[in-house]
């Protein structure tokens, strides 16, 4: 059940970091041909991309920690492979605990951080209506996300089970 909800979290992330880059993109060049080509700006573009960028970041951010690429040092690693396989094991296992144990201790500070956005929201300035507190909300989901795919690669790697793909 729990390699499911875990491949669909997966699936999510890379569709909506894949998704907002490639929106990201479109309306970046958008943006560069009314202002420089056609000598028209269209108010909101810009916050609209920028936003579509944030989101890509959050979610690339919860993906790169499920697929464990950016919580190790490949040089060290491979040195540690071609002197001792159990070596790699523990210096894996000892990085994914580290990693865990800061990203834990980013969460509470964020906690606080998002319960403030909760409870004083703040609205756009162009678009009285729209809240932009949703920007902490995605950080914070971001956050747990990562916190959850840490958990996940440490106890695999810590149990026997093969390695996070």
């Amino acid at each position: 059940m729990f390699d499911r909800i875990d491949g669909f979290i997966e699936a999510a992330e890379k569709w909506i970091a894949s998704i907002c880059l490639v929106l990201t993109t479109i309306l970046a060049v958008l943006q560069i041909l009314n202002r420089y080509i056609v000598h028209l700006e269209i108010m909101g573009i810009g916050d609209l991309y920028v936003y579509l960028y944030v989101i890509c970041l959050y979610a690339s951010f919860a993906y790169a920690t499920k697929i464990d690429i950016h919580t190790s040092v490949d040089v060290f690693q491979s040195f540690l492979k071609k002197k001792s396989p159990r070596g790699e094991h523990v210096h894996g296992i000892v990085i994914r605990f580290l990693s865990l144990a800061i990203a834990i201790g980013f969460l509470f500070p964020a906690y606080h951080f998002f319960l403030g956005a909760v409870e004083y929201q703040e609205w756009s300035t162009l678009v009285p209506w729209f809240n932009i507190s949703w920007l902490v909300y995605a950080m914070f989901l971001s956050l747990c996300l990562s916190v959850w795919h840490m958990a996940r690669n440490l106890f695999k790697a810590a149990f026997g089970a093969k390695r996070p793909s």
